[in-house]
């Protein structure tokens, strides 16, 4: 049935995660961001809203979800289109309900703070145990910061390691005085450095994301790593790499991250209705990551 919508919607809990900061670790993938990169890998999470989600290749085709749909918001097509009418659609679950093969479900999920913090420290002996903890990422985490604070404080009382991964754009003052307090580690994401092309790719200016970075990084008061996601086209090109790579050094930045480019997020944007903006399919090549590599070379970063 339609979820309750008085706290925000996690789109996914990805458990025993080796990605995603030390240790074995829970991420929370929270949904709704104020960005909206063109090669966003978790193109779920860019609504805040509730929407359903669509398998093709799990769909047997019995029509059992458009006989449960009262409002004809469905029609399963040969193509392996999406099939909502998300305008028609009442988020009544009836269809997924219907669904024997399980092609459909629905792409966010409310908890309470206390449901979620129960369901987190279900793992807390493999936290333990191996350095690891929660990291809650998105969309953006940032967005829903009273809740997470209320969830991030019920953590803390059990000593695990919170890690934030962030785009950057959010109100400083109250992060500093809600959130960050219960936060270990900060994954902060430099996307591109010339705030035209940011608006253009990200689709918005980011003058607060590159102020939020140095004031968070200089205060000392949590360990941030700065990322660098690298892009094909957009966030490689070399003019970027060189200006990220000097406001990280006029910040006195001495570790970075370096995400190469994955694929694999391509048939993501069709499971819930989106037209995908960015088409590029070939992983980074060996020289294409040899010149980032240089380019980066007095910082200390991962190998890939």
């Amino acid at each position: 049935m339609k979820t309750n919508v008085t706290y925000p919607l996690v789109a996914d809990l990805k458990r025993n995660s080796l990605d995603d900061g030390p240790g074995i670790r829970t991420v929370v993938f929270m949904k709704g961001c104020p960005l909206s990169c063109v090669w966003c890998q978790n193109p779920e999470t860019k609504s805040p809203r509730q929407q359903i989600a669509y398998e093709a290749d799990k769909c047997m085709g019995c029509h059992e979800c458009m006989n449960a749909c009262m409002n004809g918001a469905i029609e399963i097509k040969e193509d392996g289109s999406y099939p909502v009418d998300q305008e028609i659609c009442q988020l009544c679950g009836k269809c997924i309900e219907a669904c024997l093969a399980q092609a459909l479900h629905f792409a966010g999920t409310a908890y309470s703070p206390e449901q979620l913090y129960k369901k987190l420290i279900k793992d807390e002996v493999f936290y333990k145990n191996s350095h690891g903890g929660v990291t809650f990422s998105g969309g953006e985490p940032t967005l829903h910061l009273s809740y997470l604070a209320e969830v991030a404080q019920k953590l803390k009382q059990r000593n695990i390691h919170i890690c934030l991964e962030t785009c950057g754009f959010y109100n400083r003052e109250r992060f500093e005085t809600e959130l960050l307090p219960f936060i270990d580690l900060v994954y902060f994401d430099i996307k591109i450095y010339d705030r035209d092309q940011h608006k253009k790719y990200c689709g918005v200016y980011n003058d607060i994301i590159l102020e939020n970075f140095a004031a968070l990084f200089r205060s000392n008061k949590v360990k941030v790593l700065p990322r660098i996601p690298l892009i094909p086209g957009i966030t490689m090109e070399e003019s970027n790499l060189l200006a990220i790579w000097n406001f990280l050094r006029d910040c006195r930045v001495k570790e970075i991250g370096l995400l190469p480019y994955n694929p694999l997020w391509l048939y993501k944007p069709q499971t819930i209705g989106m037209d995908r903006e960015y088409d590029q399919t070939e992983w980074l090549k060996k020289e294409e990551k040899d010149i980032i590599k240089d380019i980066f070379q007095e910082f200390s970063f991962k190998d890939f």
